[in-house]
């Protein structure tokens, strides 16, 4: 009777795994190493650990092939590691942020991270997310930053069909574990 039944579990785990998992969004990070730059509106003037500083600081993110032909990007945050040079964060620290040529934030204040959701995704649409961080008052260091991009399956892609399709009811794997247990009771039976 044991013997049946872990031959029937077996059988029902591995028609569970042919189940393909559902499409979904799929989350992809790009992270710039972060050796601590010092943003100051008064530049070249030295921050507080020393060294020159800048007024203002440009990189970018290069996502060559994401998305992908069958692909969109539906959501996009961008995170900064931004802290005050003091550690005090007072709020005497402002800082300017533009994306591409826009400017995003204007006289913001400067906290351990910034987390900018992006509501436009057009300048993505290159692949290419150029960043601009600028010093509005005091100075203040910036250690890096990532770009999470949400990428999904692209909604009447090529693979799709655009007819009319006809559905018929798949059997879950739970329905098919109270089949295969039912078989199960009916071997034991049979045989006792």
């Amino acid at each position: 009777m044991q013997n049946v039944l872990r031959r029937m579990l077996v059988v029902l785990a591995g028609l569970a795994g042919m189940i393909p998992a559902a499409a979904g969004a799929t989350t992809l990070t790009y992270t710039l190493p972060g050796s601590p730059i010092c943003l100051s509106a008064n530049a070249p003037a030295a921050c507080n650990a020393g060294g020159a500083s800048l007024t203002a600081y440009a990189f970018s993110f290069d996502f060559p092939g994401v998305p992908g032909a069958d692909e969109i990007i539906t959501a996009a945050t961008l995170t900064l590691n931004v802290w005050d040079d003091f550690g005090r964060a007072d709020g005497s620290e402002k800082i300017d942020i533009v994306l591409d040529v826009d400017d995003i934030v204007v006289n913001g204040d400067v906290q351990n991270d910034i987390v900018i959701s992006l509501a436009d995704l057009a300048p993505l649409s290159d692949h290419l997310l150029w960043v601009t961080l600028g010093a509005h008052t005091g100075d203040f260091f910036f250690g890096g930053a990532s770009l999470a991009l949400t990428v999904e399956d692209r909604p009447g892609g090529p693979d799709e069909d655009p007819a009319p399709v006809t559905t018929a009811a798949v059997p879950l794997p739970a329905s098919l574990a109270l089949v295969g247990l039912g078989l199960a009771a009916l071997a034991a039976r049979r045989r006792a």
